[in-house]
């Protein structure tokens, strides 16, 4: 099959459509890829992809095409002229690009402006287009503060309405996304398929390793930003009574990163919180041996809220307990893998008490630890993930040929 990939973010920066597209490459597709520039790690352009060196390039046997895009730098204005960039080079490209492609997958995390080269290239080739939604929009504008009755929302859902419609297959990484690309971007319930996240299986070594130290590690790792709702963990700590050691350790960066640290100061903390700084997946081993518990957080009254972020995966894949405060897939995953105990979004309270029972039986904990690898290995692996994505993409070329919709 010949596939058309288009993510703004792609290799060197480091995004599960890099695995994507190396498995597709593996199975004997053709791919190729269309991508703006790395930038996502350092916010700067590597000098070795500046003035228009490596434009085009071979990865794992895909043919990567990168257009210009602005650096992402800092502050709203570049990140927007980041956005603008690829949507505009992008669609200059697919409207002149080789007509080849028989599928078009496009891998829409933020924002959903990304897809727009793709729905244009899903027209000049006449190939069925199949979006992976791994980011819900124009909900996503609420984790800037940009509500309902902003006009730049009314903006965005109007293009997030248009965007959808031009996709023949949506997949969703989480069900909750279901309910709200119907009911507020008025897509058709059987264009949407429910394709979860995989993880790399990084951590099967680790797997029942505990470091004796005579203390409890909790881990956060991730972005630390409004929707991650990290200031509940903070609280929850401080609210945490046990006469046995524990240490919670947070690994990341993001937007919210200093208020935290604020808080933490707020609450004196630092003798039982450590901030890490953010470190690249090579290095993150280390941080997941040492831990006994995850932690997994996310504020509520949303359905940005209400999904599974895709850490959820790495966390069951290192075969140790979570502990959440969430809704929807969040709560239910843990529930449902029985690996560790979940608590409502903003529950700082109940979040403590299901920290102090993991302090006060550790031997229970790893056990459901064990759960949730199982149950890794029967739902995240990418061999699952990547025979569920064949079938959406052989089942979208077949309408494609035999005359399906088309808009």
């Amino acid at each position: 099959m010949n596939i058309l990939v288009v993510s703004q973010c792609f290799y060197p920066d480091d995004f599960r459509i890099n695995d994507i597209v190396a498995a597709l490459t593996q199975e004997g597709h053709t791919v190729r890829v269309l991508t703006g520039l790395p930038d996502y790690a350092t916010s700067r352009v590597p000098r070795e992809y500046r003035f228009f060196r490596r434009c085009r390039e071979e990865w794992n046997g895909a043919q990567v095409v990168r257009v210009p895009t602005v650096a992402r730098r800092s502050g709203v204005l570049f990140r927007a002229l980041n956005y603008a960039s690829f949507v505009l080079w992008g669609w200059l490209y697919a409207h002149f690009c080789k007509k080849d492609a028989e599928v078009v997958l496009s891998y829409q995390t933020s924002p959903v402006l990304q897809s727009i080269p793709a729905a244009a290239s899903r027209r000049r080739a006449g190939a069925p287009l199949v979006l992976y939604c791994c980011d819900l929009w124009p909900e996503s504008l609420k984790a800037w503060n940009v509500g309902e009755g902003h006009p730049l929302f009314r903006f965005i859902h109007r293009v997030s309405r248009r965007i959808y419609s031009k996709a023949d297959t949506l997949a969703i990484t989480s069900e909750p996304f279901r309910q709200y690309l119907t009911d507020v971007d008025g897509v058709e319930e059987e264009r949407i398929v429910y394709l979860p996240q995989h993880a790399e299986d990084l951590y099967s070594d680790i797997c029942g390793q505990y470091e004796e130290n005579d203390c409890i590690d909790f881990l956060f790792a991730g972005n630390i930003g409004a929707v991650q709702n990290v200031d509940c963990i903070l609280r929850a700590a401080s609210l945490v009574k046990t006469d046995k050691p524990f240490h919670v350790h947070i690994v990341g960066s993001g937007s919210a990163l200093e208020e935290c640290k604020a808080l933490t100061d707020e609450l004196h903390l630092k003798d039982r919180v450590t901030f890490h700084g953010k470190f690249p997946v090579s290095e993150m081993k280390r941080f997941y041996r040492m831990a006994d518990c995850f932690l997994l957080t996310l504020r509520g009254g949303d359905f940005i809220g209400m999904t599974l972020p895709a850490k959820a995966q790495g966390y069951l894949c290192a075969g140790k307990p979570v502990v959440a405060a969430a809704d929807g897939a969040a709560y239910d995953l843990v529930r449902e893998a029985h690996c560790g105990e979940s608590v409502p979004a903003g529950d700082a309270q109940g979040l403590a008490a299901a920290m102090e029972a993991v302090i006060a039986d550790p031997a229970l904990y790893q056990e459901k630890g064990r759960n949730g690898r199982r149950y890794f290995e029967r739902h995240f692996t990418r061999e699952i993930f990547m025979e569920s994505l064949g079938r959406l993409l052989e089942q979208a070329e077949y309408r494609g040929k035999s005359g399906g919709r088309k808009r």
